[in-house]
């Protein structure tokens, strides 16, 4: 048994004294089936459980949730808050958590990546820790599958496929039967979306003349004379195209994207390790897990995270049908902050670059089309990106992510998120190459400010 697994079952024996357990996760996908796992096993060895997902641990939201148990465990979250949660918290709790650990925040109670040499941004996700837990708890590795689902929901991929403890969970996924794992394109939509509409539809990566261009992508498949269409006429999705009619779109799509500037190591990342659940039917978006981690990604971002841990534990009923239409508002929000961004731009500073949408998009989903943003090749690799929504009446949500390079060259925003945060008289959070904070309205640009200093300080002292 290695070393993190055999804390994990300590913290397992401790945890099966307890009754009236409160699981507080985060809203993500990450958290979503973070909570679902830990749920499953804990019900599973007759605990009574509730759950409650929550943005962001915040200490005013610290009070809100210290009485739903008589005991909690923390997942996805809490590592940030652990003063907080010492000084208001009468009940005995965990922390299951991969995010940064402050530094002098020391708790005897928390099992975490990097106590073992791991990194938590791409080797461990937060479900990844929950499902070490459970599964020394419990004895389940049948929720292997979903801790797949939380770690490419944290896009933790790492040259298109899953490494370090995240590879070992996949590997018990596979063993258990839950989830095959192939290289394909690797192209959002690939289960769920007609093949035309996978393209026309594509922001991560944005496709120069075939993104938004509805009549250009069907122009492109005929010349490759793809069959795109079944014996009734019905558009088809890319897994029910032949394995022929697969290499010729692959090759065809290369050609066009080198003739429209792209260089091979961008091509390269349209091939990935594609990863599919073998319970789900065929054409769900719960088959591919990077579909089933966006539909859980939009029920937490969209208000309703206790859905998606639903959905996650097997509910395939009103649950379901309500995840669907959250999907669909989801799609429609990322649609416009990718839109709200290529309208209007970014602003650059010396090593960041940042927008603030205000009230355009949500503030839930800020990070996930900052993110996409960098992908699309809009953004300079060179800089962070920064990105900013209002939540409130009072605070702005602000969400940062830096490439690979950025990371290895000195970057370290949980670091500089949390300074400039504290600067400003508001919270922050994460990894090094991506982080979160929330700050008081009106200090955005004293806050960017800051921040861009900071980074332009940690570049420098490498």
């Amino acid at each position: 048994m290695d070393a993190i697994s055999l804390l994990a079952r300590k913290l397992g024996e401790k945890v099966r004294k307890w009754d009236d357990i409160a699981v507080v996760s985060h809203y993500d996908a990450d958290g979503i089936t973070s909570a679902a796992i830990l749920v499953s096993a804990l019900e599973s060895i007759g605990k009574d459980v509730r759950f409650i997902n929550v943005k962001q641990l915040y200490s005013d939201q610290i009070e809100e949730i210290k009485d739903l148990g008589s005991a909690f465990i923390f997942s996805d979250l809490g590592i940030g808050q652990i003063s907080a949660l010492l000084d208001s918290m009468r009940a005995p709790f965990i922390v299951l958590d991969h995010h940064e650990i402050p530094p002098g925040k020391e708790y005897p109670y928390l099992l975490h990546p990097h106590l073992f040499g791991l990194d938590g941004s791409k080797e461990l996700s937060g479900a990844g820790v929950s499902y070490i837990f459970a599964r020394e708890l419990s004895g389940r590795r049948d929720l292997s599958a979903l801790a797949v689902v939380g770690a490419v929901g944290d896009v933790q991929l790492v040259g298109g496929a899953l490494v370090g403890y995240n590879r070992k969970i996949l590997s018990e996924a596979i063993e258990a039967g839950k989830i095959f794992a192939f290289r394909d394109l690797a192209l959002y939509g690939r289960v769920s979306r007609p093949l035309p509409y996978m393209f026309v539809y594509s922001t991560d990566p944005i496709l120069p003349g075939l993104t938004a261009n509805e009549s250009a992508v069907y122009d492109f498949l005929d010349s490759l004379g793809i069959r795109y269409r079944d014996d009734s006429g019905h558009l088809l999705p890319y897994v029910d195209l032949t394995p022929e009619d697969r290499r010729s779109l692959f090759t065809g799509l290369s050609l066009y994207l080198l003739n429209r500037g792209w260089d091979t190591d961008k091509l390269s990342r349209l091939i990935g390790e594609v990863y599919e659940l073998s319970d789900e039917d065929a054409h769900s978006p719960l088959r591919d897990v990077r579909e089933y981690a966006t539909l859980l990604n939009a029920c937490g971002r969209h208000g309703e995270p206790e859905v998606g841990v639903h959905v996650a534990m097997g509910d395939r009923g009103k649950y379901y049908e309500e995840a669907i239409s959250l999907l669909r508002r989801h799609r429609e929000a990322l649609r416009m902050g990718v839109d709200y961004v290529v309208s209007n731009g970014l602003t650059p500073l010396s090593a960041i670059q940042y927008f603030h949408a205000q009230d355009v998009i949500p503030a839930s989903v800020v990070g996930i089309v900052a993110g996409m943003i960098y992908s699309s090749g809009i953004a300079s690799f060179d800089k962070v990106i920064v990105g900013m929504a209002y939540e409130d009446e009072e605070h702005t949500k602000v969400s940062a992510r830096a490439t690979s390079r950025l990371v290895s060259a000195g970057v370290d925003l949980s670091v500089a998120m949390r300074r400039a945060a504290e600067r400003v008289g508001g919270e922050a959070g994460g990894h090094k190459p991506a982080a979160g904070a929330r700050i008081p309205r009106g200090r955005e640009e004293e806050f960017v400010q800051m921040l861009d200093r900071l980074i332009a300080t940690q570049l420098s002292s490498t």
